[in-house]
């Protein structure tokens, strides 16, 4: 029988555990949506700022149009928020309706014992009289057990009473819960009609956008160009200084450089270096204080041009003019290229990893310059044409090219 108690108990136990660890990751769940819900509110907010500036242009750009598709992509993501919000929110909307009936059935039978109880007492007050029925025992053991029986009775009378009291509060803040998450679901309702308002009319304004730039495929197409040019020129440069390092790396070590030797043998410390770098996946702090990323890395249709592919080896970050890059992380400065007239680029070595920080106006740094992370790179490039304040960032891991957008915090 003690056996079987204690397994009960333990069946008891893992119970109570698993339903506190569901409502634990019920709570994780509903705060990590609204934190998605003001991060994504908060670059909404910025790309607004983005486009405020932009339209001091006096003509429509391709940058403009960037920012608000950037900005339709962010509102759509706002919109799943709210939806998953909701689905949460009903998810618990159901559990306090469920949780009031339970209590109400709870509440009714416990009123019913209570009232039983005092109808028997009620009746047999005469023939029940305490003191009565303590001299009416036929010994003191008896008249004590009597006595203990009148006690514990009282006292299950008083447990009945404040059992009744706290399923009644019980239901009562159930009831008052059950209120709140309703407003909150009217509150969301409304938040998600006027997103969806707000989506169709920002596509309203893109296909306008895309209809005006594609009058202007000439001027688009001499862009591209330009900026292909500009890409592979840095291309070239990148592979070039990572082929150095490559090489003075394995010369220090008394390594022989051969064509298909291409591993840069590492130190301890740069070793190191390049392990903590792997382990901030998805932590580094942005190349820039705030901004949205406005192209993305790898190959995508053009916005305006058909049958037309742009190739980015990196994320393209807009910001707010007069904006600085910084470093996203500890590391040595192995080359400042000019690209061109106005196109500074930076790289910066950690271990066996290097970050590219181009579309700088001035640079604050130097080769052999140690930086530490957020430390401060150079000036971001203002176009005035477009009103485009915007920093190339690219990642590589040895000679490889990888996508950054997976290294940054969200």
């Amino acid at each position: 029988m003690k056996c079987f108690a204690q397994h009960h108990f333990c069946k008891v136990l893992v119970i109570l555990f698993f339903l506190l660890q569901a409502t634990l990751f019920a709570q994780d769940k509903k705060k990590e949506i609204e934190e998605d819900i003001q991060r994504i509110e908060a670059e909404i907010s910025f790309t607004n700022k983005l486009l405020a500036e932009t339209n001091k242009s006096k003509q429509l750009t391709l940058n403009e149009l960037q920012i608000l598709q950037s900005k339709l992509t962010r509102r759509e993501n706002l919109i799943a928020s709210i939806q998953k919000q909701m689905f949460q929110l009903d998810t618990e909307l159901t559990k306090s309706e469920k949780e009031i009936d339970r209590l109400n059935k709870e509440l009714a039978q416990l009123r019913e014992e209570y009232a039983k109880m005092i109808l028997f007492a009620y009746r047999n007050r005469g023939s029940y009289n305490t003191l009565m029925f303590l001299f009416a025992a036929e010994d003191f053991n008896q008249a004590y057990h009597r006595l203990k029986y009148i006690q514990q009775y009282a006292g299950y009378r008083q447990t009945q009473i404040i059992r009744i009291e706290q399923a009644q509060q019980q239901l009562t803040e159930t009831i008052n819960k059950l209120e709140t998450e309703r407003t909150d679901k009217a509150t969301l309702f409304a938040d998600e009609k006027r997103e969806q308002i707000n989506l169709s009319s920002e596509r309203v304004k893109i296909d306008k956008s895309v209809q005006q730039l594609s009058k202007k495929e000439t001027e688009l197409r001499q862009t591209i160009r330009q900026k292909e040019r500009e890409a592979q020129q840095l291309q070239r440069a990148i592979e070039d200084i990572i082929a150095e390092e490559v090489r003075a790396s394995n010369e220090r070590k008394g390594i022989k450089n051969t064509p298909s030797n291409k591993v840069m043998e590492l130190t301890p410390e740069e070793l190191a270096l390049s392990n903590l770098f792997t382990q901030n996946r998805g932590k580094l702090p942005w190349p820039t204080e705030r901004g949205i990323i406005s192209a993305q890395f790898g190959e995508h249709p053009h916005p305006v041009l058909k049958k037309v592919v742009t190739k980015n080896n990196g994320i393209d970050i807009s910001t707010v003019k007069l904006s600085d890059a910084r470093c996203v992380f500890d590391g040595v400065v192995v080359s400042v290229n000019r690209i061109t007239a106005t196109n500074n680029a930076v790289i910066v070595r950690h271990g066996n990893y290097f970050t590219v920080y181009s579309n700088l106006e001035d640079v604050y740094v130097k080769r052999g310059d140690k930086l530490k992370t957020k430390e401060l790179v150079g000036r971001i490039h203002t176009d005035k044409n477009e009103a485009k304040t915007e920093l190339h960032f690219e990642l590589w891991q040895g000679r490889q090219i990888v996508n950054p957008e997976f290294w940054l915090a969200r």
